[in-house]
């Protein structure tokens, strides 16, 4: 295996994985809304997403994108149309009374993405998709076989992404401490519902 490739990937995974997008976002007002350990089932449901996702990308998804490319404009309609969504549910919270505010655990429009719906999101996540179609295809020479590759390089985004999505949901987990007011919560739950649906109209405008 080629060092420099590997440092190289290494790099670019981290950098992907931990700048602006999505997945931190969502993690990030999560952590903010609901804490640090009820977060932890969305923030592994990306990694295990994204690893089945990677592996579909050695194995000949960019082949079928590049045979039908209107896919990736499904994927952004659906991504954003889900984020928008998503966004609705954290306006909504915004707007409840002060009592409902101060019970945010107990609130049936706002909770934390369960493990399922963190792995099915990453086939309609834009960034998500671009990064494993990128990847698969630049580090080709990292290793002989699609199987090791696969393992290589969903492996470092997997470590890497662990390390990028706790930094975004530590951050969202210290806004919590401070969310002792129903009138702070409603503040975090429009500033989120605002980020997230940016998110969605920059993915739907490509």
């Amino acid at each position: 295996m080629d060092k420099a490739l590997f440092v190289s990937l290494i790099g670019f995974a981290f950098i992907t994985s931990v700048t602006p997008g999505p997945n931190n976002l969502l993690l990030m007002s999560s952590g903010a809304l609901f804490g640090w350990r009820r977060t932890v089932p969305h923030l592994v449901g990306i990694q295990i997403g994204f690893i089945i996702l990677m592996s579909a990308a050695v194995f000949g998804l960019g082949s079928l994108v590049a045979r039908w490319p209107w896919l990736i404009t499904i994927v952004r309609v659906l991504g954003a149309s889900w984020l928008a969504w998503m966004s609705l549910r954290f306006f909504k919270a915004a707007i409840r009374d002060a009592e409902t505010e101060s019970r945010m655990e107990a609130a049936p429009i706002s909770r934390p993405f369960r493990l399922s719906e963190a792995i099915l999101f990453q086939w309609v996540n834009p960034k998500a998709i671009i990064a494993a179609l990128s990847s698969a295809g630049a580090y080709i020479a990292i290793a002989d076989q699609a199987w090791q590759r696969a393992i290589i390089i969903a492996g470092v985004f997997c470590v890497t992404g662990m390390l990028a999505c706790s930094i975004w949901t530590i951050a969202g987990d210290a806004l919590n401490r401070y969310m002792s007011s129903g009138k702070f919560a409603k503040w975090v739950n429009t500033g989120m519902a605002m980020l997230i649906l940016a998110t969605a109209a920059l993915i739907l405008a490509g």
